[in-house]
């Protein structure tokens, strides 16, 4: 096993760079292997959290080598590479390494030995080794790369073994490599193992708690660090000032709170629906995303050829109703979250709790805990933290590690639970005066728990107030005269209506309500007498507002929904927009009003006077017919230009003398000025064979959908989908025990409604025939085959699969004669002949010329398990097709 740093190959000079980054792949797939099985190591551990265990939740990659700015006492040895850097009467700067005998060689001065002196040392010796040779010159030494050791990291941890790091690691790296000390490993007694025997111990409390200790050591090769077992271990809980963060212990069925996440609910009533409606979303943005290939990293494999990776099988694609019924509910869902993101103050709404399916309604001071105590005083669950105590420590100890109290512990009581060896459990009460006279022992539990006290004589003032928060009741306090005095009424704070919600000691609540402008007048039937813990709330005039939008469709830069202001101008939406897509058309908008109920109020616009261009904007235009005020609701709507295209482009290919892309440079571009375009075809094309291929999937979402609703998609009465052709193969295939008659899966690959062959007189178009010719459209590609000379038999016949050279005049029936003539199970009554063009002849066939590309169809009457129905791949021999499909 190796760690940390990638190790360095041995080959280094005369490498292939390939070669390097293979290996670097390979360390790199390794150390992912290494980091996933200690996460999972780690997370199969139960129990309370360790203090320090934080220094170790990232596993560091690489030993935190130190190059350069190396002490003076730094001993050198073998695999080290310093600088030498000479000046004066002599001057050179060169790498050099300590060898395996402890030397370094200098070119034309000699060797020098310095394996096994300091820093400082082997610089005085090099210096006197160079004067010999150099007067006047000075030597100036410097360690640029340290050299790495392999060190054994054995006893508690995740993944003990052997690691290759430099000589000055950190042991707290050195460490993490392995994963860190386990549930049971030691944090307070890591030993550094020369030779047997024990050259260094390490602490790693106080370097946690307070940043002291040194975890540098010179490791030398096959020094060993060892974890062993912790002996003292100790929890605390509750109000210390490193445990309260702490996340609180699982509850039932491995739930934990933090999931639930009540006390933000408290506050937040609606955050539960919006995380309910973003996973929703999430989740069909991943289903409309294209499919990709799906890599599982826990499968990489580490071989001789480096990773490699696992593709999974991608998800079946959407078809054109579904594609269509999500996209429909993702706007509605993103509309649905716009509205959920900010709760305005006066939502009371209350959640019901997912464990006792109540609803939970927060205490008034609730807000004013830190989220822990809230947990506690709900659930009775205190935050834990497990420290490692050493023989002879003390309660003070573990509350000098533990950062001392937390506020909300109050005056700090603590309680002891010790575990006798009788096995009963007792208890007693700690001082903080005697905590240095209280050792620990192992399993003590330790508590600071706050106490429920009920607040004194405060109010609270909350919701649209100047500034909300709790406040000192004097005796005789009145609601109006603490807003009053505090000047706690804003511009737009609804002033016929307060609240004050009255909080009794038996925790019981009463509501009162009052108004707020009586009450700051003084009105005495308003103007409440106020008692400890109340809560006066007031509200915002927009609280009484339905919110108000406009929205703009069509083709520009930000369409979508905005918000309404009183004074806005169909120009001044259309600005918020942002400028016409190149598609739009920039003559003529719509505005769309809502009748209440009745059919929308539709008004034509002039979008040549809307539009905010470089050089001004109409904010002048205030002329109500031409660019009329908004309302609340209002819809503006651009359209677009008719099949608009940047650039149309077809794609030839084939037998054409050059095979490509073309863009289209007319309206009515045809197939026959393509053709010449292309150079023409070649003396091998055979244009009776032609494929002309138009996809009808390049239109958008909406046409589709469209499309599909009115049932047009597909319709073309020019095209002869190749799908279509090929479900016909066999019509008679039947479910084995409801005989219902079965579609034919689509053979090489091809999805249904992906693409359609029109069927195209190649020869009469290429002629001048008018009728023939074809009107290319954007998408359009056209493959002309290599000419051949052969027919095709396919199905029911002695040879199912064969292929025969076409003599002149051939009929069909001297082709199946060929073919040993049709089997028991054909159906000879519904033979077709596909010819070369994509066109099909079924009535009369037998008697039908047979021409080169030509292939006969002959189905079976009943289902029987044959290879050459079953076998896709075999069920190809329209090779004229299907080649020039991969062309």
């Amino acid at each position: 096993m190796t760690g940390g740093a990638d190790p360095v190959p041995a080959r280094t000079a005369g490498t292939p760079q390939g070669m390097l980054t293979e290996d670097t792949q390979r360390s790199r797939a390794e150390e992912d292997r290494l980091d996933q099985e200690i996460r999972l190591l780690k997370r199969r551990e139960k129990g309370p959290r360790r203090f320090a265990a934080d220094l170790f939740e990232v596993r560091q990659r690489g030993t935190g080598a130190t190059e350069g700015g190396i002490s003076e006492d730094y001993v050198l040895g073998t695999g080290d590479r310093l600088n030498l850097n000479v000046f004066g009467s002599a001057t050179f700067d060169l790498p050099v390494q300590v060898d395996g005998r402890g030397e370094i060689v200098i070119p034309k001065v000699g060797t020098a030995k310095v394996g096994g002196l300091t820093l400082g040392k082997a610089k005085a010796a090099v210096q006197g080794l160079v004067g010999r040779n150099f007067s006047r010159s000075t030597v100036d030494l410097q360690v640029i790369k340290l050299r790495e050791v392999r060190v054994f990291v054995m006893g508690e941890v995740y993944k003990p073994g052997s690691y290759l790091v430099s000589s000055l690691s950190s042991l707290v790296n050195v460490l993490s490599l392995a994963g860190g000390p386990t549930a049971v490993g030691s944090y307070r007694d890591i030993r550094v193992m020369r030779g047997g025997r024990k050259v260094y111990d390490l602490d790693l409390y106080p370097l946690r708690a307070e940043g002291l200790g040194n975890p540098n050591v010179a490791l030398q090769q096959g020094d060993t660090l060892f974890v062993p077992l912790a002996q003292n271990q100790v929890v605390l809980e509750g109000a210390f000032q490193r445990v309260a963060n702490q996340l609180p212990q699982p509850v039932k069925g491995g739930e934990k709170l933090e999931d639930i996440e009540m006390g933000d609910l408290k506050t937040d009533p609606l955050k539960e629906q919006r995380a309910r409606v973003q996973r929703e979303i999430t989740a069909i943005e991943a289903q409309l995303a294209p499919p990709a290939k799906v890599v599982e990293p826990a499968t990489a494999l580490a071989g001789k050829d480096g990773p490699q990776a696992v593709a999974t099988q991608p998800p079946a694609p959407l078809t054109l109703s579904e594609r269509a019924a999500l996209e429909d509910r993702l706007a509605f869902l993103k509309h649905q979250m716009v509205a959920l993101k900010a709760a305005p103050l006066g939502d009371h709404r209350v959640l019901i709790d997912p464990e006792t399916k109540l609803p939970v309604v927060p205490s008034e001071t609730d807000s004013l805990k830190p989220e822990w105590v809230r947990t506690w005083e709900r659930t009775g669950l205190a935050p834990t933290l497990q420290f490692e105590m050493r023989a002879g420590e003390t309660v003070a100890d573990a509350l000098k590690f533990a950062g001392g109290f937390a506020p909300e512990a109050g005056p700090g009581a603590l309680s002891l639970r010790r575990r006798e060896a009788t096995g009963s459990l007792v208890g007693q009460d700690v001082s903080v005066a005697t905590a240095e006279r209280m050792p620990l022992q192992r399993g003590d539990i330790l508590s600071a728990l706050p106490r429920r006290e009920w607040t004194g004589p405060v109010v609270e003032v909350a919701g649209w107030a100047r500034t909300p928060g709790v406040f000192a009741r004097t005796e005789g306090l009145r609601v109006g005269d603490l807003l009053k005095r505090d000047g706690q009424i804003l511009p737009d704070t609804y002033r016929a209506r307060g609240e004050v919600v009255r909080t009794a000691v038996d925790g019981t609540t009463r509501f009162v309500a009052f108004d707020l402008d009586r009450a700051l007048a003084g009105d005495a039937s308003q103007n409440l007498l106020l008692e400890d813990r109340d809560r006066i709330e007031l509200f915002r005039m927009e609280a009484l507002r339905m919110p108000k939008f406009v929205t703009v469709l069509g083709p520009v830069a930000r369409p979508g929904t905005f918000e309404f202001h009183d004074g806005m101008r169909a120009s001044d939406l259309l600005f918020r927009a942002g400028i016409p897509t190149q598609s739009a058309d920039r003559m003529v908008a719509e505005l769309a009003r809502s009748g209440q109920g009745k059919p929308s109020e539709i008004f034509r616009l002039d979008l040549t006077k809307l539009m905010s261009t470089q050089e001004g904007s109409p904010i002048a235009l205030l002329d109500d017919a031409q660019n009329p005020r908004l309302q609340a609701d209002d819809q503006l709507s651009l359209f677009e230009k008719p099949d608009f295209k940047v650039h149309r482009t077809v794609r030839i290919g084939g037998q054409v003398a050059r095979p490509g892309s073309y863009t289209l440079d007319s309206d009515h571009a045809r197939l026959s000025e393509l053709v010449k375009r292309a150079g023409g075809l070649t003396p091998e094309a055979m244009p009776q064979s032609g494929v002309f291929l138009r996809r009808m999937s390049t239109q958008d979402a909406s046409l589709q959908r469209a499309a599909e609703e009115s049932g047009l998609a597909g319709k073309d009465p020019t095209a002869k989908g190749i799908n279509e052709i090929l479900e016909r193969l066999n019509e008679t295939k039947r479910q084995t025990t409801t005989g219902q008659l079965l579609k034919n899966p689509v053979l090489h690959g091809l999805l249904v409604g992906s693409l359609n062959r029109m069927v195209v007189d190649f020869q009469g178009a290429l002629k001048g025939d008018a009728m023939a010719d074809v009107d290319l459209q954007d998408g359009d590609e056209i493959i002309i085959p290599r000419a051949s000379a052969v027919a095709y038999v396919v199905g029911e016949t002695a040879s199912p699969f064969a292929t025969y050279k076409v003599r002149q005049g051939m009929k069909v029936s001297d082709l199946l004669k060929l073919a040993g003539g049709t089997t028991r199970n054909a159906d000879t009554s519904n033979i077709r002949l596909l010819k070369a063009n994509g066109s099909i002849v079924d009535s009369w066939v037998e008697g039908k010329i047979v021409e080169p590309g030509d292939t006969v169809l002959v189905p079976q009457r009943f289902r029987r398990d044959t290879n050459w129905q079953e076998n896709l791949q075999a069920l190809t021999p329209i090779a004229i097709l299907l080649n020039t499909l991969k062309l």
